[in-house]
């Protein structure tokens, strides 16, 4: 019997924080777990990466605290993810951390950038996609249209605009995430996996992001699909190799996140082998 070995696919996911909650919620739940399904039809694994999952915030210092995290780890699972990396943003530029802590960050991967004003959101966006041409065709951007921010109270509008915030801080950080766009938008190895979305704004949350959510789809699927082909030809359609695919599958994935008792199994072996008595 033939046995295909399983691979995991990497996939950075950047982000501003909590403005972009919405969005990264609902590739979780309903874009990646579409292309888990078709990935495991070739013997893959889609690992998405989001590094602001799982911990919601309130306050500002907790976000800080939580981006602080990501910065930590960023770098490295950006480099595991190349060239599959999506980024999404709205109209806030993001945490811009001490220059002390940024500057350690990238000193680590020998790497060398002006880092005044810079967010984190930015760095990844630079590191990750814009800093060598190999990484910008199997990257995405998705740009979010504008909320109706006049309709809301401004406490609100300042969590997804920088425009509307009162931080002494907020006028640069828009011209900066402006600048962003504007140099993502006009490379001429970005400019074309650029997509422009709209959301609804209901009952004070974003909504409506089905659209959204198939462009990524189709996007990441394309890709994808380019890279695992070859696998695809691989396949035996035979009743037979699709039971055998069926059993491999199902040891896949109750074994994937096994924990190994490597001590206990050999201390069971050599009791069950030892002699009567000794």
């Amino acid at each position: 019997m033939t046995s295909h070995y399983w691979y995991s696919r990497p996939l950075f996911i950047s982000s501003t924080f909590k403005d972009m909650q919405a969005e990264r919620d609902y590739l979780r739940d309903m874009v990646f777990p579409e292309l888990e399904s078709r990935l495991r039809e070739r013997f893959g694994h889609l690992e998405p990466i989001d590094l602001r999952w799982g911990i919601e915030t309130v306050t500002t210092e907790e976000q800080e605290q939580k981006e602080l995290l990501v910065l930590k780890v960023c770098l490295g699972e950006i480099e595991r993810s190349r060239p599959f990396l999506i980024v999404l943003l709205g109209d806030r530029c993001g945490w811009i951390p001490p220059q002390k802590r940024m500057q350690s960050a990238i000193d680590e991967k020998a790497y060398n950038t002006d880092i005044i004003g810079k967010s984190v959101t930015a760095l990844e966006i630079e590191y990750g996609i814009l800093n060598t041409a190999e990484h910008k065709t199997r990257s995405f951007f998705y740009f979010r249209e504008s909320l109706p921010y006049g309709e809301m109270p401004k406490s609100i509008a300042a969590l997804y605009s920088d425009e509307y915030s009162d931080t002494p801080s907020a006028q640069e950080a828009h011209e900066r995430l402006v600048a962003v766009k504007v140099d993502i938008e006009q490379n001429p190895l970005t400019k074309d996996h650029v997509r422009h979305y709209q959301v609804k704004w209901i009952n004070n949350r974003v909504s409506g992001l089905e659209v959204f959510g198939n462009q990524v789809l189709k996007d990441l699927w394309q890709v994808l699909d380019e890279d695992t082909k070859d696998r695809a030809k691989e396949i035996d359609p035979s009743w037979q190799g699709q039971e055998r695919r069926s059993l491999e599958e199902f040891i896949e994935l109750r074994s994937i996140n096994f924990a190994g008792r490597e001590t206990l199994v050999e201390e069971i072996y050599n009791i069950a082998t030892s002699k009567i008595g000794s």
